[in-house]
């Protein structure tokens, strides 16, 4: 019984997630923290949504423990349901949105034609990358920034507790985003930062970091080709996540110009998610399957791959880099620290 009820339960998972998806687009979330419990006519009437329909959304949701249903249809907050609030700055509420949203859901549609051609399944139903996709898409370009805020802001204070960024100078994030790991890297540490990425990122960042407190010039932005170049004048290159967008090829052409960035001295703080092996353990203390997660990088990004620690070690080796040491943090997110060979 336990197997069969664990195939029921993998079954119902999408079911589970379009719910989600749907009440947050929707907004319910907000609107429940904003006004407390409300009827479900109340909030079909405020999200012009089918009252019978919405119920039966929001009934599958209370009972997978994101909302409290009340008697008389009335549903209330959650401890879950607050994290899933989209109107009070990046949250795991845009998390969900990206990973749930119609265009990724049309690519999971095409991953059994993927598994046999090898094509990217997000291509294939969408025609576009899914940074083209997100960059052409006003609505979906906006969940992207938040969900990888969210994302920073999930593993920074954990990264910070066990990783000393003090003993650098200047410390650049490749692939930075809108700047929130270096913003708390630079308040932390006091040291001097740099923010790295295209163009329409980075236009971002500016009001970000003033919403973070940081001062207008302790961290320089820089915008461009990683694959081109990569901007000099730091002794450590911070990357989160950011190897998993690309196939081993690809890394090694980052890695590349990530070298001639770095003095002698110099060193890369790869922060990622380390896919297990054979026998270690599957589940990341934040709940993350680092193992699952691979399969929606490999259906989303050309080339995309979550990577066993092996595999960055090759990766590294092959452009002149030697691991150090690996410093595992209290969520998903390890620090795997390189430098020269």
């Amino acid at each position: 019984m336990e197997a069969k009820n664990k195939i029921f339960s993998i079954i119902q998972g999408f079911w589970g997630s379009q719910c989600l998806y749907i009440a947050t687009c929707l907004g319910i979330p907000n609107l429940l923290e904003e006004y407390g419990a409300q009827s479900v006519e109340s909030l079909a009437e405020k999200t012009e949504t089918h009252t019978e329909t919405l119920y039966v959304v929001l009934r599958g949701l209370a009972h997978l423990e994101i909302l409290e249903e009340k008697p008389d249809r009335v549903f209330a907050p959650t401890e879950a349901s607050s994290l899933l609030v989209t109107n009070a700055g990046p949250s795991i509420g845009h998390f969900a949105l990206h990973i749930t949203e119609p265009c990724q859901w049309d690519g999971w549609k095409e991953l059994y034609d993927a598994v046999h051609t090898g094509e990217v399944a997000f291509e294939r139903a969408n025609g576009k990358g899914v940074y083209e996709f997100t960059r052409d898409n006003p609505w979906s370009g906006d969940v992207f920034i938040n969900a990888m805020s969210f994302l920073t802001d999930h593993a920074t204070e954990a990264l910070m507790a066990v990783y000393d960024f003090g003993q650098y100078e200047t410390v650049m994030d490749v692939g930075g985003g809108q700047g929130g790991l270096i913003a708390e890297i630079v308040k932390t540490y006091n040291c001097k930062g740099m923010l790295f990425d295209v163009p329409y990122v980075i236009e971002t960042a500016p009001s970000f970091l003033e919403s973070r407190g940081v001062p207008k010039d302790a961290i320089a932005l820089h915008t461009g080709d990683v694959f081109e170049k990569v901007p000099t004048g730091a002794d450590a290159i911070v990357m989160k996540y950011f190897l998993s967008a690309w196939n081993d090829e690809d890394a090694g052409k980052i890695l590349a110009r990530c070298r001639e960035a770095l003095p002698d001295h110099g060193k890369i703080v790869l922060l990622q998610s380390i896919v297990p092996d054979v026998g270690e353990p599957t589940v990341c203390p934040d709940g993350i399957m680092p193992g699952l997660f691979a399969v929606q990088i490999r259906s989303a990004v050309p080339g995309g791959v979550w990577r066993t620690l092996k595999q960055y070690q090759e990766i590294f080796a092959n452009s002149g880099f030697k691991l150090d040491r690996v410093v595992h943090t209290s969520t998903n997110l390890s620090a795997m620290e390189f430098s020269l060979a």
